[in-house]
Parts: structure tokens; sequence; C-alpha cells
């Protein structure tokens, strides 16, 4: 019997969310990032050397979207202004040198492999952000979230989101261009610094007035069902004036009060998020064979290779001139050299703006999954002999 291919739409979508979400949780159930599972699964059950059982690629890919916009809209709803206030000039410092020097060395390497410059530049913006959720969650599993030190480390890997979707950003903006110069560079990178700055400068002035008047009127569904769609209309808007869906999603989330209203609708948009970000990270997987894995094990680990000593040399520097020392330093630096969830939204990015083939994305994963692997055992160990016994 012929299936109508809008029901069977149905099966594969509804697939996607069982294997996405129970690959995610088993990892997570073996002490693993969630992010690792949903990828190998989406490997496993698509398409090239897969199963082939989700094919209708434009829907997931759709689904996807929605998943990195409500990953960075969900980072702009946890960024509190008064937290960040208080330990932000450390948190700058501990971690922009790694993401300067993540964007530069990537970007030479690139260069040194003979790609082109929009993909080179590409390859630096991946490196440069560091694995928030990870980071967040072995703090959480650990009892270190309230420590002085471990709210540094989650204030600092905030503030690496905000630099991470500044570059993605610029990088945009610069590619869009079509042509690379460093004035060009520069202009770019003070609109969008001097844009998303203001948005949020006046956004977080004007917003909780009119969210104020709003809850007087509406009740709290209605009113988090109204704040979830403008920060979907937000993300739009970001793309008519040069800018990232995903920007846009953030500063959205980031003029809502955090207090009053953010951290409530963070709590009710968690299970929604969490669905759609294993969805997006097996739609990754979807385009990923596993002989292409493979094939990229060698400029991966290269890429790898960069990343890690570009966080290592950065955060030592800039955790150094931030007053940090000894074991706390090195825990700090090791763990922000952990790529999680944005390197793959920028490199997706990318694929969709046709500046990279999804071979980028095997290349990514590499050296993300190759990050934790190599990173995390240790972030962890440290952690355990440094943050708890010195704050906690």
């Amino acid at each position: 019997m012929a299936v109508d291919p809008t029901v069977f739409l149905l099966f594969e979508i509804g697939l996607l969310i069982v294997v996405s979400s129970l690959g995610s949780e088993l990892f997570k159930k073996l002490k693993l990032p969630g992010v690792i599972g949903a990828i190998l699964v989406g490997i496993f059950i698509g398409g090239p050397g897969g199963l082939g059982l989700v094919t209708d690629l434009a829907v997931i890919n759709l689904l996807a979207v929605l998943g990195s916009v409500l990953i960075l809209f969900m980072t702009g709803l946890e960024f509190d202004a008064s937290a960040f206030w208080k330990v932000g000039k450390k948190a700058f410092f501990l971690t922009t040198g790694g993401v300067v020097l993540s964007v530069v060395l990537g970007y030479g390497l690139g260069i040194a492999l003979g790609w082109s410059w929009q993909a080179a530049f590409l390859l630096g913006a991946v490196l440069a952000p560091s694995g928030t959720s990870v980071i967040a969650s072995v703090l959480s599993s650990e009892g270190v979230v309230d420590t002085k030190d471990g709210s540094t480390l989650l204030t600092a890997v905030i503030l690496d989101d905000i630099e991470g979707i500044l570059i993605l950003t610029v990088a945009v903006g610069v590619i869009s261009a079509g042509t690379f110069s460093i004035a060009n560079f520069v202009r770019v990178g003070l609109l969008a610094t001097l844009f998303i700055i203001f948005a949020i400068y006046v956004g977080s002035r004007v917003f909780p007035f009119l969210v104020k008047r709003f809850e007087q009127i509406l009740s709290d569904e209605v009113l988090f069902a109204v704040l979830l769609g403008l920060g979907l209309i937000w993300a739009f808007v970001a793309t008519q004036v040069g800018l990232a869906a995903v920007t846009g999603a953030f500063i959205m989330g980031a003029i809502i009060p955090y207090r009053k209203i953010g951290e409530k609708l963070a709590n009710r948009l968690f299970m929604m998020k969490e669905i759609f970000a294993a969805v997006f990270f097996t739609s990754i997987g979807l385009v990923i064979s596993p002989s292409g894995l493979i094939a990229a094990l060698p400029v991966g680990l290269a890429i790898l290779g960069i990343a890690v000593i570009a966080r290592l040399v950065g955060g030592l520097g800039g955790g150094g001139l931030a007053g940090f020392r000894g074991k706390t330093l090195w825990t700090l630096t090791v763990g922000l050299s952990i790529r999680a969830e944005m390197s793959f939204i920028i490199a997706y990015e990318g694929v969709a703006m046709g500046i990279v083939s999804n071979d980028f994305l095997s290349l990514t994963a590499v050296a993300v999954i190759g990050s934790m692997i190599v990173s995390l055992p240790i972030f962890s160990k440290l952690i355990k002999n440094s943050l708890r016994s010195l704050d906690g």
C-alpha cells in the first residue's frame, strides 16, 4: 500500500525524537556528554552508510534550526547581568585570550591546508567557543556550581558563548562581503559588537517594562508562549539585518528579566530545548558517513591539537592576569578547552550558507568529540582536587 509522504514524515520525525533522546540519555547515564550519543545515533539511522531510516532532510533541517535557536534563546535567558558584573572582569580575562587565539590559529591552519579564506575563518570561529552545557553539567554533578571559582567558570562559558555569537556574526558579515581585508573585518566587528551591545542594553531597559504590563493581563502560560514566539520572530528579524538567526534568539533571551521571568521561562522550556537540541545534534550525524568520519581523522586530530593548544595558552595567560594560580588556574583552563554545542551551531551555519560542505561537519565532530575525550576526564579529576577543596 502506498504511503502518503506527509504521513510518513510523522514517522521520521517521531523516530528521530525517540532515538535522539534515548541516545543522548544513554550517554549521560554512562557519564558521557549526550551530544556524542545524539550524533552517533544520527550516523547509525541516517544518510551515507547508515540505515537510511530518515531521508527527508529538508524538514529535519528545519527542526535542527529550531533546536539551535532554542539552545541560544535559553543561553540568553540564563544570562544574569547582575551576576555577570560581579565576576565579569575575571571571566573576560580567563576566556577571551583563548577565544582570540583559537580564531587566529584555526584560521592559520585552514590557510595552511589550502582552504579558502572563508572556510579558514569559519574554522577559527568553530574552535572559539567552549562547551557550555558539558561544563555546566560537570560543575553541577560535582557540586561546585555555587563556589566562587565555579561561578566564575560558569560566567566565563556564558561569556564564551556571547563571544562565539559575536564571532559568528562577524564571520557572516565578512563572508557575505565577498572579500577579506583587515579594514572590512574591523568595520563588521565593530558594527556587530555595537549592535549586540545596543540591542541588549536598550532591550534590557525597555522590555522589562513591557513584560511587567503583560504580567498583569496574561496568565503565566500565555505570557511564556508569547515570549517564546517573540524569540523565534526576533531570530528571523536578525537574519534580515545580516545576522545569524541564533544571534537574534540570544539577544531576545538576554533582554527578558532573569530573576522574575527568565529563570521561570527557562525551567518551562527545558524539556522542549532538550528534545530539539538532541534532534539538532542527531541531524549533524545524519549527514556524516562512518567512512567520512574515518577519513576526517588526520585533519580532525590536527584541528583538535590546535584547539587544545589555543585554549591552554590563552587560558593560562588570561587566567594568570585575572589572578588565578596553581591548580585552580589549570582546572578552569582545561574546562574551557572542551568544545560542544556552539561549535556545531557555527559549523552548521557555515554549511547552510554554502561556505563549506558536509565534510566540514565530520571535521568538527572529530575535534569536538576529541576535546571531550581528552579534556573532560582531566577536568573532572581536577575539580575534585581544586575547586571543591578550595571553595567547598
